[in-house]
């Protein structure tokens, strides 16, 4: 048995939900054992709440926090599942890459949604404050896109106060392509200090085979899960502060045309991004419904003769966008609008790439 989450679940000794009266009670050792150090360790207890849902549902809790080799193999595995997803440059130049995170403190929470262009063009929504919080990424989208080898990520992730928190920081970085997140658990992998928290079999969420598995750091007092089946970084405990998660909810790759933002757009290009055509001043109601519907102002080029010599006119409409699709990771866009004039109604196709 090569495969090191095969080891991983092999290391359980009841792989069923019914654990025995021996196994329940190690079990509830370990986790006492990491809970009971209370608020001072934060990143324990969101990492020991992992293994609780983990040994309710017959997986691994808590297995042997010796293996530094099988960690570094299962980080591996997860940099080279996520090489393999595709880029948003996979599908067209004018695609976005799309992101969503949740910072929490448990009194205080940060929401923030970023769509990033091929260019490197980040846009930014966020609602909510956390102290210490910044929603501007972390790092320039220009040295993140001139950082296309290990020795430029490296270099990005000796930013910040080690090498691995660095990594995490990256693996956050809304824009990071496929290529450099497998370089990026690649350098996470060679770091020292990753133990193993849990191992959880089948999909977590509906999203991969091998399941969630969560990685203490406990020099760092930082917690991390990931999804090794598509390298997806899914929670990350005290990174952003002691008593910090950071969870990401959802990522995708968007077309051209897309509606995001946490209460609705301000304005949306329907002609790919030349503004020859675009619905402006948009007024929301029903946000993130299953139908949201917005009041504002059309404004459209005749391009007579042609776009260059062109002429703009403006037309109230009412903008409708509906039909809600899922993809990527928990991601849920919408993928239709219809722009409804006082003679006619325009519908056009928009959202997942």
């Amino acid at each position: 048995m090569t495969d090191p989450l095969s080891q991983l679940r092999a290391a359980n000794p009841v792989p069923d939900a019914a654990l025995d009266d021996a196994a329940l009670t190690r079990s509830e050792a370990v986790l006492s054992d990491i809970v009971d150090s209370g608020s001072h360790t934060p990143w324990k207890a969101v990492a020991a709440g992992v293994g609780v849902l983990a040994l309710v549902g017959g997986v691994i809790p808590f297995v042997n926090h010796s293996e530094p080799v099988a960690v570094a193999e299962v980080l591996t595995h997860a940099g080279e599942a996520a090489a393999a997803q595709p880029d948003a440059a996979d599908k067209g130049v004018t695609s976005k890459k799309y992101l969503k995170r949740v910072d929490t403190d448990g009194s205080s929470t940060a929401t923030t949604e970023y769509s990033v262009g091929v260019d490197g063009t980040v846009n930014i929504s966020s609602q909510g404050e956390l102290p210490g919080f910044d929603p501007q990424p972390v790092i320039p989208a220009e040295d993140l896109m001139a950082a296309t080898d290990r020795a430029g990520l490296e270099a990005l992730a000796d930013r910040f106060p080690n090498r691995a928190l660095g990594a995490l920081q990256l693996l956050l970085q809304p824009g990071l392509s496929s290529a450099q997140q497998k370089i990026v658990y690649d350098i996470l992998a060679a770091t020292d200090g990753n133990d193993l928290a849990s191992a959880s079999q089948g999909s977590h969420d509906g999203v991969g085979e091998d399941g969630l598995i969560s990685v203490i750091r406990d020099a760092d007092h930082v917690s991390f899960s990931i999804l090794p089946a598509t390298g997806q970084l899914v929670r990350v405990v005290g990174l952003v502060g002691p008593n910090v998660t950071t969870t990401v909810e959802a990522t995708a790759i968007l077309g051209c045309v897309s509606v995001t933002g946490l209460e609705g757009p301000d304005s949306i290009s329907l002609a790919c991004g030349d503004n020859n055509y675009l619905v402006k001043d948009l007024k929301w109601s029903n946000w993130g419904a299953d139908e949201a519907t917005a009041e504002g102002t059309a404004v459209e080029n005749d391009c007579d003769p042609f776009c260059a010599e062109g002429k703009f006119k403006q037309t109230p409409v009412r903008v409708v966008v509906d039909k809600r699709e899922a993809c990527g990771y928990n991601a849920k866009v919408y993928s239709r609008i219809r722009v409804i004039c006082s003679d006619h109604e325009e519908v056009e196709e928009i959202g997942c790439a």
